[in-house]
C-alpha cells in the first residue's frame, strides 16, 4: 500500500447484492430518574444483537428538549491493525451532558422526561 493511501475495508454484509446480514435498530432512549455520572451502559443484547458496529445519536446528539446532549463512548478496541477489521462491541456507554456548559449531568438528576434518538447497527 502506497504511503498516504487510505485503506477502506467494507464490513461483511454491506455493499453487496446479497441480502444484508446486519441488524438495525432505531428508536428513542429515555433517561432514568436517577442518573449517575459515568453514564448508562447499553448492551448489544438489549437490542437483539450479538455485537454493536455503529451506535449513533441523531440530531447532533441533542435530547428532546435540547437542554441535554448525549455522547457515545465505546469500549477500548481490543483488535489490532493486523486484523481485517475491528471486533463488534458488546457494550457502549452513553453519557448525558448539559448543553449550556458541556459538563456531565450531576448525580441523581431526573432525566426520565428526556430522550435521545438512537441509530444502531449490529450483528
Amino acid at each position: 500500500m502506497a504511503a498516504g493511501t487510505l485503506q477502506k475495508i467494507p464490513l461483511p454484509g454491506y455493499m453487496t447484492t446479497d441480502p444484508p446480514t446486519r441488524g438495525y435498530w432505531k428508536g428513542d432512549f429515555f433517561g432514568n430518574n436517577n442518573y449517575q455520572q459515568g453514564g448508562d451502559t447499553h448492551h448489544a443484547s438489549d437490542y437483539g444483537m450479538g455485537g454493536i458496529e455503529t451506535f449513533g445519536i441523531s440530531a447532533s446528539g441533542l435530547s428532546s428538549s435540547g437542554n441535554y446532549s448525549g455522547k457515545v463512548f465505546p469500549p477500548a478496541n481490543a483488535s489490532n491493525n493486523s486484523e481485517v477489521q475491528a471486533s463488534a462491541w458488546a457494550t457502549v456507554t452513553v453519557k448525558w451532558f448539559y448543553t449550556a456548559n458541556n459538563n456531565e449531568v450531576a448525580n441523581n438528576t431526573n432525566l426520565n422526561a428526556e430522550s435521545l434518538r438512537l441509530d444502531i447497527v449490529g450483528v
